[in-house]
């Protein structure tokens, strides 16, 4: 009697040489065919994202309109990217193309007054647009970010690491994969300004998402002052003929004030009618409209409607 000494791939216990080689093949086949993928992926995402940011350097150059002289001193400053990719960049960023024009002086003196005259052509943005920051690249790290997807998609991050080519922000939740090239919209704050840039995605991992620098729009964060309040208030639909609710107004300026939402009867756009007392004062009512919500629709935000003078001068009693 004899005892198998081979696990054949039809039923036996124990692998003979001949099949471990042919398993080992098999698997390195598998892994080599797995990454040929990822990497054939990935770089079909590379040339996908640098043939949407040629057709844009494109398109804006023949929207510029430059003569020949113009045109061959924009094709030399390309010499000092880093990337084909930022040639774009590079038309509509005064710091990038201020370094490229100043690497470029120092090889070659290009004809008087060239350079002011594609500045005032490309017509950049006055550093006027924000007392602090001008563009993504100069905001430091751990800057409170949010991501903007679509109405509903939005998502807390940081700035992590800011780099000249990128700018790479740490999310605090984990966002849907989003293919290179991806545009988004991302909010930046500090204690008196929002910033906001419209940037591509150009890596994403789990915990983090690096995306390409742009210049910065920014806004105050209050057009007036804001304060803390507990403030009794009946509130109800401007248009509708229902009751009105109790709430209470948690913070309150000339321009706006965020209230609770009671029952969750109030969403974005609303038109509502607020009626309240100030301390003995006979009291009085005010219009506004629901901005937006918070506190997963706990809190609504609205601004006032009315510009009454009279109302507005009570208000202010209370912001002071």
């Amino acid at each position: 009697m004899t005892t198998p000494n081979t696990l054949s791939l039809f039923g036996s216990w124990f692998a003979g040489p001949g099949e471990i080689v042919f398993l080992s093949a098999m698997i390195l086949l598998l892994a080599g065919i797995t990454g040929f993928s990822y990497f054939f992926y990935k770089n079909k995402q590379r040339q996908e994202h640098s043939r949407l940011m040629k057709k844009k350097f494109d398109t804006y150059l023949l929207r510029l309109n430059l003569n020949d002289r113009e045109l061959a001193y924009i094709m030399k400053l390309t010499a000092f990217l880093d990337s084909e990719d930022l040639k774009y960049h590079m038309l509509t960023d005064r710091r990038t193309f201020s370094s490229c024009a100043d690497s470029l002086g120092k090889k070659e003196k290009p004809p008087e007054g060239l350079r002011a005259e594609l500045e005032k052509k490309l017509n950049f943005p006055a550093k006027t647009v924000s007392a602090n920051y001008f563009s993504s690249e100069e905001l430091p790290v751990g800057m409170p970010a949010l991501i903007i997807l679509n109405e509903t998609n939005k998502f807390t991050a940081e700035i992590e690491e800011n780099r000249k080519d990128a700018l790479r922000l740490k999310i605090k939740k984990q966002i849907p994969p989003l293919q290179e090239g991806t545009p988004l919209n991302v909010y930046f704050h500090d204690n008196q300004k929002i910033f906001t840039i419209n940037t591509n995605v150009l890596e994403q991992k789990e915990n983090w998402i690096s995306v390409s620098h742009s210049l910065l729009q920014s806004q105050k964060r209050r057009a007036f002052k804001r304060r803390r309040v507990k403030l009794p208030v009946m509130v109800k639909h401007l248009d509708m003929d229902d009751m009105a609710l109790h709430s209470y107004i948690t913070d309150i300026s000339e321009g706006g004030a965020s209230l609770e939402n009671p029952d969750f009867q109030f969403r974005k756009h609303d038109r509502i009618i607020l009626y309240y007392h100030i301390d003995t004062d006979e009291g009085f009512q005010i219009r506004g409209e629901v901005l937006r919500l918070s506190a997963k629709g706990r809190i609504i935000h609205i601004s006032f409607l009315d510009r009454d003078l009279t109302i507005r001068s009570r208000i202010k009693t209370i912001v002071k």
